[in-house]
């Protein structure tokens, strides 16, 4: 690689070391201690931040523009540059990834060399794949665009089949292959358009002739993941019903799957894996051989043999992918759940315990995909954690500076409806909530509890773009921004399925929507339908000012201090927010209250984590942060 590339990737590293907001092994340190070490680490990630900015625009941009002049050493450095992005089950910065890959697919297709472009299309479909898998908890329609993208890149390279005789190369033909087979990856309308394209992949594989035109590709092991693709196929959506035939089909690779997982545990004289298990009973359960009762007995039974203290693939999925799909299938019947509440409650106690134990929880994509799914599929019940707080808690985890940011809107806001409501008592009347409220105190009390629930939970969709928000360490790509859009379409439907978090949906949904409808985003926002369109509009201003003077200085490039900033949302008066709010920024008295609940917001946020911290490293037996 060339200089400006290992100084990049060295700053990567560099700033996901310093996400850790827990300094183990280090003496025990003061709240001002510890809030000025926090402090001078962020200030050294936006450097680093400028910096790889810099290296970007000096070393990597200058050449992706004239890529068809590249010397072919050039070409190659940027491969080997993109392999230390995204590799060796380490995510570095997979939108960088994906950008040069597709520079260099262009290039392979100027040149027409077929090798080349069916390994870059490949590689891009991995890289797509990588993205994909940020998106549980949206709809189909709402994710098909990022699915279409990584299923074209497969597509085409599998379709480099049809010259395989031609292509002597054992590295492209095994490109060809496993493209085909990653077709299958994520969402189908129906199951059975998923387990069709497996079982041609399973048929291809299986197909002598080819196995004998190339002996050196790993036949068997392609085989093997192929089946286990195929016993994956299983639906766990209520919508997405499997036919009969579905069922036939899957059979047969879970059966093979489950065989050969058994034997293998046998040799090593260790307990058999738990996902090739879950799929077992599942399975069954599909056959009719036993109903949803039994089936979530055997769950409970696989998920009580996962190890706590087991920080392993089989560990991880035993913890939280088999809770998320108990939850998922307590969905179904509602009825189910009351006499499992105590036990649903322990399985949350024990996720949130081992999440915090997870060693260097912050690089693993597994941790993150399975956590994404737990929190899609959340069963609340009276008695167990409340979805807000545990929503909470994996943002203190995994997404302090998103904690922090919340906490310094939720002041804001409650300081900034202070105001309005000395002035006008019924501005919030448009609430059901609040309007029902006949006692003038606690209708203070209702609107400003309301404000600071709507300030901790309006982003909370940030958990499921944890790499975006947390380890970034430079500028967003154009194709980031707009994924950062569905953090609020992710959020919505996460709140608006659990009661104790129903209310804050539409905040979620329309912080980021225009007062006048002219911009912003989503456009399923409809704010004169929205009853609490007025706190909408609150957090969506307090939540701009905070990222333009502090929060998304490194991801966005804006450097505006806190005067400039209430500056131009006055200037957007009627357009980007609300003139009942802009109107009071015209009041410098207003302005100085503001800012002052922002002050003592982010500090009352920092000082929660430092708290929190410290009783998690009491746990311990350290005592140290």
């Amino acid at each position: 690689m060339q200089p400006y590339q290992e100084e990049y990737i060295a700053n990567l590293r560099d700033n996901a070391a310093c996400k850790t907001w827990n300094r183990k092994g280090q003496k025990k340190q003061s709240f001002e201690e510890w809030l000025a070490w926090r402090n001078q680490e962020k200030q050294r990630a936006e450097e680093r931040g400028k910096r790889n900015m810099e290296l970007l625009r000096e070393g990597l941009f200058p050449v992706l523009d004239h890529i068809f002049e590249a010397e072919e050493e050039t070409l190659a450095q940027l491969g080997e540059f993109a392999g230390q992005l995204l590799g060796g089950g380490e995510e570095l910065d997979v939108g960088l990834y994906c950008q040069i890959h597709s520079a260099l697919l262009s290039v392979a297709r100027r040149t027409k060399n077929r090798q080349n472009i069916i390994r870059e299309l490949y590689c891009l479909g991995m890289g797509y794949f990588n993205i994909y898998n940020k998106l549980v908890g949206l709809e189909y329609e709402e994710s098909q665009k990022y699915m279409s993208r990584m299923r074209l890149c497969f597509g085409e390279a599998a379709a480099y089949l049809k010259y395989f005789d031609e292509i002597q190369d054992t590295e492209t033909r095994g490109y060809i292959l496993r493209s085909r087979a990653n077709i299958s990856l994520g969402n189908f309308r129906v199951p059975s358009e998923k387990i069709q394209i497996v079982k041609g992949t399973l048929q291809i594989l299986q197909d002598k002739g080819y196995q004998e035109k190339e002996p050196g590709l790993p036949w068997d092991r392609y085989i093997y993941l192929t089946h286990q693709q195929m016993a994956a196929s299983i639906s766990h959506s209520k919508e997405n019903v499997m036919s009969p035939q579905d069922v036939e089909d899957i059979m047969e690779s879970v059966y093979i799957v489950y065989q050969r997982r058994l034997q293998e545990a046998a040799e090593q004289n260790r307990k058999p894996p738990l996902r090739p298990m879950f799929s077992y009973c599942t399975i069954e359960h599909y056959c009719g051989m036993y109903g949803l009762e039994e089936l979530l007995g055997r769950l409970e039974a696989l998920m009580d043999e996962a190890d706590p203290e087991d920080f392993s693939p089989d560990g991880l999925y035993g913890i939280i992918s088999l809770t998320a799909f108990y939850c998922q299938y307590l969905r179904f019947d509602p009825e189910l759940v009351p006499r499992r509440e105590e036990y649903i409650e322990s399985l949350y106690r024990r996720v949130l315990d081992y999440v915090k134990d997870f060693p260097k929880a912050s690089e693993n994509e597994s941790l993150f995909l399975y956590l994404r799914q737990l929190s899609y599929t959340y069963v609340e019940t009276r008695n167990s954690i409340p979805y807000k707080d545990f929503l909470l808690n994996l943002q203190m985890n995994f997404t302090p500076e998103v904690y922090v940011h919340s906490k310094v809107v939720a002041e804001a806001a409650a300081a900034f409806c202070r105001i309005i409501i000395e002035e006008e008592p019924g501005f919030f009347d448009d609430i059901p909530s609040i309007r029902e409220i006949e006692d003038p105190e606690e209708k203070r009390r209702e609107i400003f509890r309301f404000a600071r629930e709507s300030g901790m939970l309006f982003d909370a969709g940030k958990l499921n773009f944890m790499n975006l928000y947390s380890q970034a360490a430079r500028q967003w790509l154009e194709e980031e921004y707009e994924m950062a859009h569905l953090h609020t379409l992710v959020g919505a439907r996460w709140l608006e399925d659990r009661d104790s978090t129903r209310a804050y949906a539409p905040v979620a949904l329309g912080h980021h929507y225009w007062y006048d409808g002219s911009r912003g985003y989503p456009e399923t926002y409809q704010r004169l339908e929205c009853p609490c369109r007025q706190m909408v509009d609150i957090i969506g201003l307090l939540d701009w000012i905070n990222n333009v003077t502090e929060t998304a200085r490194l991801h966005m490039g804006m450097e505006k201090t806190f005067e400039e900033a209430v500056e131009e949302a006055i200037a957007l008066e009627g357009k980007r927010f609300s003139p009942l709010l802009t109107v009071r920024l015209r009041d410098p008295s207003v302005v100085e209250q503001v800012k002052k609940a922002y002050t003592e917001g982010r500090r009352e946020a920092y000082l929660q984590l430092y708290e929190w911290h410290c009783m998690e490293r009491e746990k311990e037996g350290d005592g140290a942060l």
